[in-house]
């Protein structure tokens, strides 16, 4: 068990409370939407329906599956393992009457499928979505390597079934493709943003691989971090991407690769690109007019009843202003301080589990109800007023940062980097050993 932190240790009581809080709701979310059959995870929470829904992310079922090692480390499920084995059976078609879409020459998945029958529910074939499910389950393998071995050999089966070669969009400028049809990939995107982890895997599973060596080491290992595209917030460096203009990303493109892929979570340029990230998106709120410090975090995820529907929400790029909480909480690695950003908010403004409205029971209900779990999406204008907005769902793989990040603050890094890397030296031989790599 990973030894707890002394920034955790030193919190004041009303503040610890309140993170153990905060921290235990946000497993169980995730737990409130998997299935308990098929062990597949719903895209989101719906604070106003029936959970699960019947729409499964794969992207959110490796959330899920990162889950239950928190969940396990922490004492909250003993269960765990157990569900481990039912999701990775579900997510590979070994349960009867559900079987995920696959494109069936290289093994991606379809990003949304149904969550009983695994039925392609009119989305792509996501190279990432793929990548964040093989990711959980690598985590879970390493996790439970010694109470539960067969984990781990489930894990590398549904690595080595996949065929990362059809990835490599252009190796020489680290250009990887989006989506897979027929086959062949499609939608290349150039660097940077979170296919980081795409590339990641690729070179896990085929470290022999010329074109996917080259794909890593020509733009994605550490010592070409510092070659990736960049932009200025004020005089902060900031990582972006090659499109839109040098345009700012949403914050969560810099979390996922940094909880998820090992050699950028320890990579003290990356940390150092991370820290500049956080504090742009912190000194862009402070910006705005009549906004509090504790306010900011520019994530993704739903807006309905607000302004549309789902957004990344970037600087520079985020209709009517609506934070993240679980940005805050993605970036307590290096900015713990956020912590007491996330109390600020919980106490004046988002009491989810204390809020009460004797003279207006239904405005209790409606308030409580889209924060069952705790912090996520709000928007700062409407908080105070009488139609303040309420999320309408949670997405799960939007909501990973929040639990990542409380858990990094608790446990520190080595949770998410220990679980990543060690599988690194031991996959070649254990893939070949498996037989499984696609196409020889």
């Amino acid at each position: 068990m990973n030894a707890i932190s002394n920034e955790y240790k030193q919190l004041p009581d009303k503040v610890r409370a309140f993170f153990d809080r905060q921290y235990k709701d946000s497993y169980r979310l995730l737990d409130a939407c998997r299935h308990p059959r098929t062990g597949l995870y719903a895209d989101a929470y719906l604070p106003m329906n029936e959970n699960p829904e019947s729409r499964c992310s794969i992207a959110a079922t490796g959330v899920g599956l990162i889950g239950l090692c928190v969940a396990d480390m922490e004492g909250w499920d003993g269960n765990a393992a157990e569900k481990v084995k039912i999701t990775l059976r579900g997510a590979m078609g070994e349960i009867d009457g559900c079987k995920p879409e696959r494109d069936p020459s290289t093994g991606f998945f379809a990003h949304f499928v149904d969550m009983e029958t695994g039925v392609n529910l009119h989305s792509e074939i996501s190279t990432i979505d793929t990548s964040l499910l093989v990711a959980g389950a690598l985590f879970a393998g390493h996790h439970f390597k010694d109470s539960a071995p067969e984990i781990a050999d489930m894990a590398h089966k549904l690595l080595g079934s996949i065929d990362w070669r059809v990835v490599v969009a252009d190796k020489e400028r680290g250009v990887i493709n989006m989506i897979v049809k027929d086959g062949k990939g499609r939608a290349p995107l150039p660097p940077y943003n979170e296919y980081v982890l795409v590339a990641y895997l690729a070179l896990l599973c085929r470290p022999e691989d010329q074109d996917i060596q080259d794909l890593w080491y020509n733009t994605f290992a550490e010592e070409r971090i510092n070659k990736l595209p960049q932009i200025n917030y004020r005089d902060i460096p900031v990582l972006t991407d090659t499109t839109f203009e040098q345009a700012f990303l949403s914050s969560f493109v810099h979390q996922f690769p940094f909880f998820l892929v090992p050699e950028y979570a320890n990579s003290e340029i990356y940390r150092e690109f991370y820290a500049n990230a956080c504090m742009a998106d912190r000194l862009k709120w402070k910006e705005l007019s009549d906004v509090p410090s504790y306010v900011w975090g520019y994530g993704a995820g739903p807006n309905d009843g607000l302004y549309g529907g789902y957004h990344a929400d970037k600087i520079n790029n985020a209709p009517q202003n609506i934070a993240s909480a679980y940005i805050v909480a993605g970036f307590l690695p290096v900015y713990p301080a956020g912590i007491y950003d996330l109390y600020a908010l919980y106490r004046a403004h988002i009491p989810y589990d204390e809020y009460v409205n004797p003279q207006d029971p239904q405005d209790e209900e409606k308030f409580r109800a889209p924060y069952k779990y705790g912090l996520h999406r709000y928007s700062w204008w409407h908080l105070e007023q009488p139609d303040r907005w309420y999320p309408t769902k949670v997405t799960v793989i939007d909501w990973s940062s929040m639990l990542y990040g409380l858990t990094a603050f608790k446990r520190g890094m080595s949770f998410f980097t220990e679980r990543m890397q060690d599988l690194n030296g031991q996959q070649g031989q254990r893939t070949q050993n498996l037989n499984l790599q696609v196409g020889g």
